[in-house]
């Protein structure tokens, strides 16, 4: 049981790292055969929950949205996991609303970022960051356009995230504000703060998205 899970947590190293083409393992996990449905739905649950963690961080939509689908028909709420998950869930359908409009993804996230702003005064160190994140993303897709304010719903959540010293949420805030300041036509700005994000997935240790920030960062040059 135990190793079971250590290797989900192996698996999600390596594919960030380099999608495990030089640390790769082959876990073999057989998940939701356990005997007991209770282990059965443990090992599910976090089988699930690395696959939206790790279809999240490495672009896969679509396989992120599945994923947290299943995640949310199994898991109890209100535990930490279960706030993890729609933290990226959020955010994974504002980039899905950003190629296409889509009312019940909008409605979705609203709900998101309501029940993150009650986890998020409750436990601010662990996820202030990523309410501010959302919120932050959320008025550059819905037509914030007044750039001042979408400066400071940024570095606000960038600020948050280097607080808590989660290193990898400080990038992605970091990312997420070049990606705004690029749709914006502000290809200076964009570079600052795509120059951020890959320091700081560098210190993280993910050659992912170190090369993914890095190809963005020379589109602009």
């Amino acid at each position: 049981m135990a190793k079971k899970f250590i290797l989900c947590y192996r698996e999600t190293v390596s594919t960030l790292i380099d999608r495990g083409q030089s640390t790769g393992i082959d876990a073999k996990l057989s998940y939701g055969d356990a005997s007991d449905p209770g282990i059965g739905n443990k090992l599910l649950e976090v089988f699930y929950f690395h696959q939206v963690f790790r279809n999240y961080w490495i672009g896969y939509s679509e396989r992120c949205h599945h994923y947290a689908k299943k995640f949310f028909a199994i898991s109890k709420p209100g535990h930490f996991f279960m706030y993890v998950i729609k933290f990226y869930h959020g955010l994974n359908s504002l980039d899905m609303i950003k190629k296409q409009a889509n009312y019940s993804k909008i409605k979705e996230v609203d709900e998101i970022i309501a029940s993150m702003k009650v986890v998020a005064s409750h436990a601010e160190s662990n996820f202030r960051n990523k309410l501010e994140l959302l919120e932050a993303e959320q008025y550059g897709v819905t037509g914030g356009h007044n750039r001042a304010v979408a400066f400071h719903a940024y570095n606000t959540a960038i600020a948050s995230a280097q607080k808590a010293k989660f290193i990898h949420e400080q990038g992605l805030a970091c990312e997420k504000a070049g990606f705004y300041c690029k749709r914006m036509k502000d290809n200076a700005k964009s570079l600052i703060y795509f120059n951020q994000a890959r320091e700081c997935y560098e210190k993280w240790g993910s050659t992912v998205k170190v090369d993914f920030i890095q190809k963005e960062v020379s589109k602009l040059m």
